[in-house]
């Protein structure tokens, strides 16, 4: 079960990296963060997993959406 879950997580880590459109990397770098936050709960690291996914979908996403927001509105 641990070896899907980084076989995903590393999958859409090189989506991240290959994705020209910077909506769709954010939108890859969210779903590599919830296997991962999947992954630490399996390990049952609780704590760190709640941490992680308050961390990650608030704030994370919300900074990004707002420098990509940013940046359109330079080019």
């Amino acid at each position: 079960m641990t070896e899907l879950f980084l076989i995903l997580f590393l999958g859409t880590s090189i989506l991240v990296v290959l994705e020209d459109d910077l909506l769709n990397a954010l939108v890859f770098l969210a779903l590599g963060s919830l296997v991962l936050i999947i992954l630490v709960y399996l390990y049952m690291a609780l704590d760190v997993a709640l941490t992680f996914a308050v961390v990650n979908s608030a704030a994370t996403t919300i900074l990004f959406l707002v420098v990509i927001k940013k940046m359109e509105v330079k080019r």
